[in-house]
């Protein structure tokens, strides 16, 4: 376990990431939504994001654009998929402004990396992530000051 905590913290940005990533669910968009108002979602796409609804508003139209791109794409995911993105909007739409913030600088310092250091950083998330909950605890206790599963959140706002 103690090989884990030098990458803990961008291993959770690589986690998050993979789901800012509008390239990481499908190509390019063909008709941007331009930041629509809550109101002018469809109800399917309102079930979908609805975690995100009490910041709606709040959330720049671009980063808008990037949620109602994952929605349309939502039906298409596995189950798992879907499971995965319900999670991490519920946990990124937890976050503080700030905290926010901080998880987009990891995600862009992560792209910046080699493919290979990326990889390597996939590779320690996914072993962190197959540790029970009582490894993961012993891990946060070992290593004070490291993000807590709450400030680790995902989310293209």
């Amino acid at each position: 376990m103690a090989f884990l905590a030098p990458l803990y913290r961008v291993a959770l940005a690589a986690a998050l990431g993979l789901l800012l990533a509008g390239g990481a669910w499908a190509g390019p968009t063909s008709s941007p939504a331009q930041g629509l108002a809550w109101s002018q979602l469809t109800g399917d796409q309102q079930r979908i994001l609805a975690p995100l609804a009490d910041s709606w508003s709040s959330i720049e139209a671009k980063r808008r654009d990037k949620w109602v791109e994952i929605a349309k794409r939502y039906p298409r995911m596995t189950a798992q998929q879907q499971q995965r993105v319900q999670s991490r909007m519920k946990q990124w739409a937890g976050l503080k402004p700030e905290q926010r913030a901080e998880v987009r600088e990891r995600y862009k310092k992560l792209q910046e990396m080699p493919p290979q250091k990326r990889e390597e950083i996939r590779r320690k998330w996914r072993e962190y992530d197959a540790l029970s909950e009582e490894e993961k605890h012993t891990l946060r206790k070992a290593h004070p000051g490291r993000p807590t599963k709450s400030a680790t959140a995902h989310d293209p706002d």
